[in-house]
């Protein structure tokens, strides 16, 4: 039996997808993608989390020819971890494996989510369900156009 590993994540792309070829045949993008936090340094900068993404075979061609530095987006996927070597000894990264992508023009939550109640150590149930209705939202917005990829009318506004 399998668990749930689930991850949706609104930001901005901060380099071009890449495309990778495995030696198993598979194709593999990478991009790297930068999610806004909702809190301050002292300094007045936004914090913010950066992650690298991994999209497979025909999403991942896509998102070679689609996902720029700059475009918004909407990924849905999994958190996976990897182990690798180095010389120090052997590292561990957690990245996203995208399932789902879709193009937005502004923050997914921009004025439908309190930000006081974002910054909260705990999430009442009320508060979840209101991000899930926002995220059922914009998936009820947009057309699939390709397993995966959501087509919007923000295609003409971010050239996606």
């Amino acid at each position: 039996m399998a668990d749930l590993n689930l991850v949706a994540l609104t930001g901005v792309v901060t380099r071009d997808a890449t495309l990778r070829h495995k030696t198993s045949g598979q194709v593999k993008a990478e991009f790297s993608f930068e999610v806004d936090r909702p809190f301050y340094r002292t300094t007045g900068e936004p914090v913010s989390d950066l992650f690298l993404v991994d999209v497979w075979e025909d999403l991942g061609r896509w998102a070679v020819e689609n996902i720029k530095e700059g475009h918004r987006l909407l990924i849905v996927g999994t958190l996976n971890k990897e182990s690798y070597n180095t010389r120090g000894g052997r590292e561990h990264l957690t990245i996203v494996k995208a399932k789902y992508i879709q193009p937005l023009s502004q923050g997914l939550l921009d004025g439908q989510i309190s930000i006081e109640e974002l910054k909260k150590d705990m999430w009442g149930k009320q508060m979840l369900l209101e991000c899930v209705e926002v995220l059922d939202a914009a998936l009820r917005s947009s057309e699939e156009v390709l397993p995966g990829v959501a087509s919007t009318t923000v295609e003409q506004e971010t050239g996606i």
